[in-house]
């Protein structure tokens, strides 16, 4: 599959560059650094996509925002990745408008790729992908971002800490996609975050939907790729979580 060889070469640059990041800007408004790790690693990833003659969307060179397209985040956790945190991987998907349509999500710290496709089921290093048996909110482990994005905002403090009183356990390791891929793993029940872009939900989306559980909008209307937030879970307490973040 041309994505896993486009993701597993974006994963070899971050693997080598493992701390050693290269020059560090900032983008435009704090919305987060960028490495040099993450351009050479994008390069890779785009040479090897070219081959289908498919437009591209990637975090750094932008690109095509609907139709037929891949989706690809080179280093999702750039913030981890710069500080020598080993929690981020690479994200390549194949969507038509908000239909993804098959995605890769691969860890070059822990050697693991989650790739799935619509209708087959998802696999992690080729073991089938099943979402936890957590049945309740209250049982369950989430993960999120505590970032900028929601500390400076009030209502997303409180909304957190609102989240935070009904769960049994919350973590932030601050890397979606690979969050999204541990959802499908059943290792964590949940996800959510705000202001995501499609690059950090696509491939991570249909990996939770084909290892059985479920994905929405942060209404919980059905997952919208420009509508920057998801909600996923394992499919067992998905309204309530939902509804606790509504509240």
């Amino acid at each position: 599959m041309l994505a896993i060889a486009a993701a597993r070469a974006g994963g070899a640059i971050l693997q080598d560059r493992y701390g050693r990041p290269g020059r560090i800007t900032m983008k435009p408004g704090g919305a987060g650094p960028v490495s040099e790790a993450d351009l050479v690693s994008e390069a890779a990833i785009l040479a090897v996509l070219e081959q289908a003659g498919i437009p591209v969307l990637s975090e750094e060179a932008g690109g095509a925002g609907s139709g037929r397209r891949w989706i690809v985040d080179p280093l999702d956790g750039t913030g981890n990745f710069i500080r020598h945190l080993p929690w981020f991987g690479v994200g390549v998907a194949l969507a038509m408008d908000d239909a993804v349509e098959l995605g890769v999500v691969y860890v070059p710290i822990t050697d693991e790729l989650f790739a799935a496709a619509r209708g087959r089921g998802g696999t992690v290093n080729g073991e089938p992908l099943r979402v936890s048996e957590t049945a309740s909110l209250a049982e369950s482990s989430l993960f999120t971002s505590i970032d900028r994005g929601m500390c400076s905002v009030p209502a997303r403090i409180r909304r957190f800490a609102r989240v935070a009183a009904q769960v049994a356990e919350m973590r932030s390791p601050n890397a979606a996609l690979v969050d999204l891929a541990h959802v499908a793993a059943g290792r964590t029940d949940g996800f959510w975050e705000d202001g995501l872009p499609p690059w950090d939900m696509a491939a991570g989306s249909i990996l939770v939907q084909e290892a059985g559980g479920v994905t929405s909008g942060m209404d919980g209307v059905p997952l919208r790729l420009d509508h920057r937030g998801i909600i996923a879970t394992n499919g067992r307490f998905h309204a309530g979580l939902v509804a606790a973040l509504q509240e």
